[in-house]
């Protein structure tokens, strides 16, 4: 197994905070990291003998690398988000021409491909692939964002925080009038995205996301959250799934039947997202609407190998799909 350096890296606006955030550990460096927009592989990898024994966590732009003469190694990107990034990606644009690696896994072109206002773009023509319309803007008041909204057009639309991941900093507008009534937040004003909101409720009215992870190039379905609520994130199941034994037989049943099939029926739409956006490792999040995708976003930000923590029994029928995650993950970096 050739030995890998996994690239970590601050967003544009965060810094290094010792007080929450993910544990990154690597040869020399052991801390905590306030690291939003990045892949969160870094437990798993660590807790892998085979896999920790040949790795090494890299922080650019503040550690030293130093490889012996020779040395054949393989990067991962770990910097999943180019709209918080760019700068970190810059820096490991530098590296990489430094090092030249054998393998480069999530390569920062890649990366900027699945932004969110390029991913239109990225993912446009794909038969049975839908990507709603997105939109950068920096307004710095409130009459400015109402401005960029008229000017964007695509009625309703959603205002969400760039850079940001959860559910928090994001809002809803229906239409022009109510832009009359939005209450101000200061996110608003330090960069958004307008994205057009498109209804994918199902027949019971219900709002879905599916999340399918996608590595070295093959399909794999992770989970659908099911909610009555329009913005559906990490804690949507307790909304209604964690009461709705229903609920829970219809995501069991999905999973079962997407994986049984291999996602065969949506292997041509699969393949040429990910021709078109070319990361080894990333997750789309989109609804299923007839036999078209609805994709919310595709980035390798996502969380997909689950959380060691998760205790919550009721759910346990996701297990074997989180396994086969890390099986494939595994995989990738030993034949990497």
């Amino acid at each position: 197994m050739r030995h890998t350096l996994f690239l970590l890296g601050p967003s544009d606006k965060d810094v290094l905070d010792a007080s929450s955030g993910e544990k990154v550990e690597g040869k020399g460096v052991r801390m905590t990291a306030d690291l939003s927009g990045v892949l969160p592989i870094l437990p798993y990898v660590n807790g892998e003998e085979a896999l920790r024994a040949h790795s090494q966590t890299i922080l650019v732009g503040l550690q030293k690398i130093r490889l012996r003469r020779g040395k054949e190694v393989n990067l991962f990107n770990l910097v999943g988000d180019a709209d918080a990034s760019s700068m970190v990606l810059q820096q490991i644009d530098e590296l990489v021409q430094a090092i030249q690696p054998v393998r480069y896994l999530n390569t920062t072109d890649a990366v900027r491909r699945s932004a969110r206002a390029a991913l239109p773009d990225t993912l446009q023509g794909i038969p049975g692939c839908i990507v709603p319309a997105t939109r950068a803007a920096d307004p710095s008041t409130l009459d400015e964002l109402c401005d960029a909204c008229r000017a964007f057009g695509h009625w309703p639309m959603i205002i969400r925080s760039r850079g940001h991941h959860g559910a928090g900093e994001m809002r809803l507008v229906h239409d022009e009038s109510e832009l009359e009534s939005l209450q101000p937040a200061a996110w608003m004003f330090d960069g958004v995205f307008l994205i057009q909101f498109i209804d994918c409720r199902t027949e019971d009215g219900l709002y879905q996301k599916l999340r399918i992870v996608m590595i070295d190039g093959v399909p794999y379905a992770r989970q659908c959250v099911f909610s009555d609520q329009w913005s559906i994130h990490a804690g949507s199941r307790s909304d209604l799934m964690d009461d709705d034994d229903e609920l829970c037989r219809r995501e069991r049943e999905l999973l079962h039947a997407l994986t049984e099939s291999g996602l065969r029926e949506y292997a041509p739409t699969l393949a040429a997202m990910q021709q078109r956006i070319g990361l080894d490792v990333f997750g789309i999040d989109l609804a299923l609407v007839g036999d078209a995708f609805v994709v919310f976003e595709a980035n390798a930000c996502m969380r997909f190998l689950g959380r060691d923590s998760f205790t919550n029994t009721r759910y346990s029928y996701l297990t074997p799909y989180k396994q086969q995650l890390r099986d494939a993950l595994k995989k990738l970096l030993i034949n990497a």
